[in-house]
């Protein structure tokens, strides 16, 4: 029985050390690019209140992807450090995920949703939307899923795909309807002028 090589070791141990601070170092860098670009986007809009918040909604996007993308390339680097052949791992994973194309469906669903959710605009971090008949405060966007906190304070999470009807109440402009009891013989003239006095106060 072979005995474990223990200088072999030291140096994977290094190699392995090395690979997670440069996939540290590269998040952060790319999570600067995103910073600057968010500040770019702020300036862009000349800091209005939506521009802000498509900014920061945009910034929490890429740094999710950033993330996802250096963690899986530490991953496979690591797998080679330790003497894996990724090639067949890699092969295998691309069959597996064909085989599990269908199951997928919902998921491609969703990105796809949160990729059309991010182009045309419809809602940032802040708004008050309302989800299906439930309203909610924009917390987090993703290109899966949304993350909302109603006003009882419970958090929510809604694929992108499972939003059929989206309304968005921060947006433009909105109207109230009250109904405002008048009683038999009132100067219907006079109840609109101090309403309207009211209203514009």
């Amino acid at each position: 029985m072979a005995h474990p090589d223990p200088e072999r070791i030291g140096v994977n141990v290094a190699r392995l050390a090395l690979t997670v601070f440069a996939a540290w170092l590269v998040q952060r860098l790319l999570f600067v690019l995103v910073h600057r670009g968010e500040q770019w986007l702020v300036r862009a809009a000349r800091e209005s209140g939506h521009g802000v918040q498509r900014a920061r909604t945009i910034g929490q996007i890429l740094r999710n992807a950033v993330t996802v993308l250096v963690l899986a390339w530490a991953f496979v680097h690591a797998l080679e450090i330790l003497g894996w052949d990724v090639k067949p791992l890699l092969v295998g994973a691309s069959i597996l995920g064909a085989a599990l194309g269908f199951g997928a469906q919902f998921l491609v669903r969703d990105i796809i949703a949160g990729t059309f959710i991010f182009i045309e605009d419809q809602f940032v971090v802040g708004d008050i939307i309302e989800v299906n008949g439930q309203a909610a405060t924009v917390e987090a966007v993703t290109l899966r899923a949304t993350r909302l906190r109603d006003y009882n304070g419970r958090e929510l999470h809604v694929p992108n795909g499972e939003m059929k009807i989206v309304v968005n109440h921060s947006r433009g402009w909105n109207r109230a309807i009250v109904d405002l009891p008048v009683s038999p013989g009132q100067d219907l003239d006079r109840v609109l002028a101090v309403t309207a006095d009211v209203v514009t106060r």
